[in-house]
């Protein structure tokens, strides 16, 4: 079984990811909300959910690590996110208990075991509670622990807010000491950048000559973005490119095998899996991500190769233009100079394939890429595209029409040709800028697609994910370029 597109069977969704790598095997606990239950308060009674692979390629439904506790206890409403560490042949794993009727509804506690299957709840949770010295009592989650070889002690991070400040940015990172890990010591933040509500999920990791801290962001953007630094405790600064993906992949976290570290997350449902509807907390897995440090600290991402190299089977395609001057053969190529050209690729028809194409294009192009329009259509009428921005550095993914100002969209689009605007506050779906441009000027794209989820790696830096409900088996695929020209080499199609 592949990751991507992985949700449980008998759970509504799939959430917060917590991997762990122990002797040649990844471990990937995640919470999953009870089965059917869409709402909030019900939703938020999460169990702990896990899966394992040896090569990030198969990976093994395992039995649930635990859920919660009886109402009224401290994990009572739910076992929230945390992380697993090994310590003396002993895993301990910390998450964040949720009980609504207490005045801090949400502590630190944990769970020890022996094999990362059976779980014992520890006699003493809740563990840490907020220090009303520096910190809200609402807001307390997410312990990340990992081990400072330096101090020779073991280090928390924890989602918190500060007692003071702007209201809606006291986000903060809180931060905890203990030598044992059973006895903690509340420290004041390791980070307050003043920019949101409360930080989720974070993490701290060594990855080239750089730190990284990695959180995720719910009232802005709802993204994952991570700060650099050249040493563990700041100070923290931006890059051009500071986020994993877009605002549909969501809580990320990563493990390290001693040679590369690698990233999970979620990409969410909309409510009842309508697409007209909000979305909520929880979705699918995608795929692993695979974390590259440039040299002045850019965080990039990839899909492993060995994830890429299982859609072994070709998928055959034939090339139909319908504007522009295009070249057949192995490497078709468009001139549209000054104008618009796309072709259609008649054949690939699966819910779960990977497309792979190297797109060059030439000085002053504006964009080029891929498009898929819904439906088996071929006119144009509405659909996606993956585009490359060369002049602009940047990679959007993006749906067509665009949307206009609402009166025009009411006159030209409703009125005129029956066309629902969509309100998609998602505007482009997904935009991320370029951290370089390749050195020979061919951008790798790999879109991999199961069901209605897409994600679509650029260049082996950046990644755009997102879910489009209007997708389906008979979907149309085709190339396109704007304004310029462009080649397509080794084009292909693999389930």
């Amino acid at each position: 079984m592949r990751l991507f597109g992985y949700a449980p069977k008998h759970g509504a969704a799939a959430g917060d990811t917590m991997p762990f790598f122990h002797n040649g095997i990844w471990h990937l606990f995640f919470s999953q909300p009870p089965v059917g239950a869409w709402e909030y308060v019900e939703r938020a009674r999460v169990s702990t959910a896990y899966l394992r692979s040896g090569d990030l390629v198969e990976w093994e439904i395992m039995p649930d690590a635990f859920g919660p506790g009886e109402h009224g206890e401290c994990d009572g409403d739910g076992i929230w996110t945390g992380s697993v560490i090994e310590h003396e042949g002993v895993f301990h794993f910390f998450y964040t208990g949720y009980n609504r009727q207490s005045t801090s509804p949400q502590s630190i506690c944990k769970a020890t075991g022996t094999d990362l299957v059976t779980w014992k709840k520890s006699a003493s949770n809740p563990l840490i509670l907020p220090d009303q010295r520096w910190y809200e009592t609402v807001d307390w989650r997410d312990p990340y622990v990992y081990r400072d070889d330096a101090a020779r002690c073991f280090r928390m991070l924890i989602s918190a807010r500060l007692k003071s400040g702007p209201q809606f940015r006291r986000g903060c990172i809180a931060t905890a000491r203990s030598t044992d890990l059973e006895d903690w010591e509340v420290g004041p933040p390791l980070a307050s950048s003043m920019l949101t509500h409360c930080p989720e999920c974070p993490e701290l990791f060594r990855l080239g000559n750089w730190w990284y801290l990695v959180e995720s962001r719910y009232s802005e953007r709802m993204q994952t973005v991570y700060r650099v630094a050249p040493t563990p405790d700041g100070p923290w600064e931006s890059r051009k490119l500071d986020s994993l993906d877009g605002r549909r992949f969501y809580a990320a976290k990563s493990a390290s095998d001693g040679e590369r570290r690698v990233s999970f997350a979620w990409i969410p449902y909309r409510k009842f899996n309508i697409p007209e509807n909000n979305w909520v907390w929880g979705g699918q897995l995608g795929s692993p991500r695979e974390l590259v440090s440039l040299p002045d600290g850019t965080l990039t991402c990839r899909l492993p190769p060995e994830v890429g190299a299982s859609y072994t089977e070709p998928v055959r395609y034939n090339l139909q233009p319908r504007l522009g001057d295009w070249t057949d053969g192995p490497c078709p190529s468009c001139h549209a100079t000054g104008s618009f050209g796309y072709a259609f690729l008649a054949g690939p028809a699966h819910e779960d394939m990977l497309l792979d194409v190297e797109i060059e294009t030439s000085p002053n192009t504006e964009a080029a890429g891929i498009l898929i329009e819904p439906q088996g259509g071929t006119d144009l009428e509405a659909g996606f595209t993956l585009a490359i921005e060369p002049m602009k550095e940047r990679v959007v993914f993006d749906r067509w029409p665009a949307a206009m100002d609402p009166l025009w969209d009411n006159l030209v689009l409703t009125e005129r040709h029956g066309i629902r605007v969509s309100q998609e506050i998602d505007n482009p779906l997904v935009e991320r800028p370029l951290a370089f441009t390749p050195e020979n000027g061919r951008y790798r794209v790999q879109i991999l697609r199961s069901g209605s989820a897409i994600e679509c790696f650029v260049a082996g830096q950046v990644v755009a994910s997102y879910r489009v409900y209007d997708m389906s088996s008979a979907d149309t695929w085709g190339l396109f370029v704007q304004e310029g020209t462009a080649t397509f080499r080794h084009l292909e199609f693999r389930k």
